[in-house]
């Protein structure tokens, strides 16, 4: 008995097996019974190879003509690869192997499309729940082994394939993780992965008020939101629904996500096209998902805390050291600074051959000042003066410090005594400059201020260093305070060496 046709699309039509067939050279496609329940298709107006779509899973690239499966089947004989199959109302990861039927009458392409996960669905139903839970735990472990020890740098990276690890291992269509800000008035979507020939919808889904969605908010806060047919939902869901259907979202399945025993958001999952039956692993795998990113998100976390607060110290114990070495009045160094820096500075121009100066300053008739003119006005006048030394200077390495009460002091290192007697000049010149008014004064009745200076070449600094060893510094200081005591006998306001 020979079979039409007629017959044979019949027959195929009725199997089980998720089948797709056609004849050579002809557009028009059909599919099975098994077909139709897998991919979710409750009616049909025909089929022809532009309806069912076939991506490469792995570049999410739609598959060239060169690759189709029955282009294949139809050139080589037989066919035997993976792909994202799509339908009208339904994509998912498939294996793909079938080839060529002959009959009496005309050749056929006949393919059969198995979704991943379906070879574990034996005849033995436990066996297969078991041998899904077992990948499901594996994909976990790999995650969870890169999450324990991930740096906020490595984080979002290892986010994104988790959310691909389940997102295939799922078969669904959109995974995604939305975060909530402080006071969840608002959502964003901060990770987000698509299967092939899925529309990303990331970029749109950014600060959005979760006032705007109250039904999706109300179930999230309990801790799952759970839709197996979107076009199922209340009235009080509209907003929900309109969002879902402009997305062409079925189904879908959100499981919150809690930080320090606060809600931090919620990790998703999509189907489109057609509903689905979300089952009771389904919900347990995604919640297992969302206490693993919790867990790691509350470790991150806690880790931020702990380097803000080692930040906090280490600024804090940098203000105390500032204070420790600045004088509370000028602002500039202190005399406990001062003696750090001589002693360090003597000993690094001896080792680098370099010239070293010392300027010791004291304002001139500053008792009679503050008696004059008070206490709050002499202040002003030791700021004043401490700007000015600053200002003098031009060295990046030179130090102005307050020496104690109205007398200064400047290091000069790599400075020589020509250079030295410049910037005494200059200082002079910039105090009188300043037109303070001082009735004490012989100079124009103003304010001005005496210089003791001291400068050593290398080899005199060497020499100095050899013989007085630590007690170099209070040398040069009593070598400095001499010639301060010669400039005040000289009439004040100049400087001596």
């Amino acid at each position: 008995m020979r079979l039409s046709s007629e017959d044979i699309v019949a027959v195929l039509k009725q199997m089980p097996s998720s089948i797709l067939f056609k004849r050579i050279n002809r557009e028009e496609v059909y599919c099975s019974t098994g077909f139709e329940k897998t991919f979710g298709i409750t009616k049909l107006n025909g089929l022809d190879e532009s309806s069912i779509m076939f991506f490469d899973s792995q570049s999410k690239q739609k598959t060239a003509a060169n690759t189709l499966p029955f282009y294949i089947a139809a050139t080589e004989g037989a066919v035997s690869q993976q792909y994202r199959v799509q339908t009208q109302c339904r994509a998912m990861n498939c294996h793909v192997e079938g080839g060529v039927i002959t009959t009496s009458e005309e050749n056929w392409l006949v393919l059969y499309v198995r979704p991943d996960g379906s070879d574990l669905v034996a005849n033995n139903q436990q066996g297969s729940a078991a041998g899904k839970h077992i990948v499901f735990n594996q994909l976990l472990s790999d995650f969870s082994s890169k999450l324990i020890n991930a740096s906020v740098d490595e984080l979002d990276n290892i986010i994104d394939q988790a959310l691909a690890g389940f997102g295939e291992f799922s078969n669904v269509d959109r995974c995604y993780l939305f975060e909530f800000n402080e006071d969840m008035a608002l959502m964003s979507n901060t990770h987000e992965w698509v299967a092939a020939g899925v529309t990303p919808f990331i970029d749109e889904l950014q600060n959005m008020p979760t006032s705007s969605l109250p039904f999706f908010m109300s179930h999230i806060a309990n801790g799952l939101f759970k839709v197996d047919d979107v076009s199922s939902l209340p009235e009080s869901a509209a907003a929900e629904k309109a969002v879902f259907e402009e997305e062409r979202i079925f189904s879908i399945l959100c499981v919150r996500i809690m930080v320090n025993d606060t809600p931090y958001g919620f990790i998703g999952c999509d189907i489109i096209g057609s509903p689905y039956s979300w089952n009771t692993f389904d919900i347990q795998y995604l919640r297992r998902i969302g206490e693993m990113l919790g867990n790691t998100l509350q470790s991150l976390h806690n880790r931020k805390i702990l380097q803000k607060m080692q930040l906090e110290l280490l600024e804090a114990n940098k203000q105390l050291e500032q204070l420790a070495n600045i004088d509370g009045l000028t602002g500039i160094a202190n005399r406990r600074l001062f003696d750090t820096t001589l002693k360090r500075d003597i000993q690094r121009c001896q080792e680098q051959g370099l010239a070293l100066s010392l300027l010791l300053i004291d304002v001139d008739f500053f008792k009679q000042y503050n008696d004059d003119y008070g206490h709050v006005a002499g202040d002003k006048v030791l700021i004043k003066i401490a700007e000015t030394l600053s200002n003098s200077c031009l060295g990046s390495d030179d130090l102005v410090a307050r020496y104690g009460g109205e007398e200064f002091a400047i290091i000069l290192p790599g400075t020589d005594n020509i250079a030295a007697k410049a910037i005494a000049s200059r200082i002079l010149r910039n105090v009188t400059l300043l037109n303070i008014p001082h009735e004490a004064s012989a100079y124009d009745k103003k304010l001005t201020v005496s210089v003791g200076l001291i400068s050593q070449s290398n080899d005199a600094l060497r020499s100095v260093y050899q013989r007085q060893g630590e007690q170099s510094a209070m040398w040069l200081l009593n070598h400095a305070d001499e010639a301060l005591y010669r400039a005040k006998n000289d009439g004040r306001n100049c400087s001596r060496s």
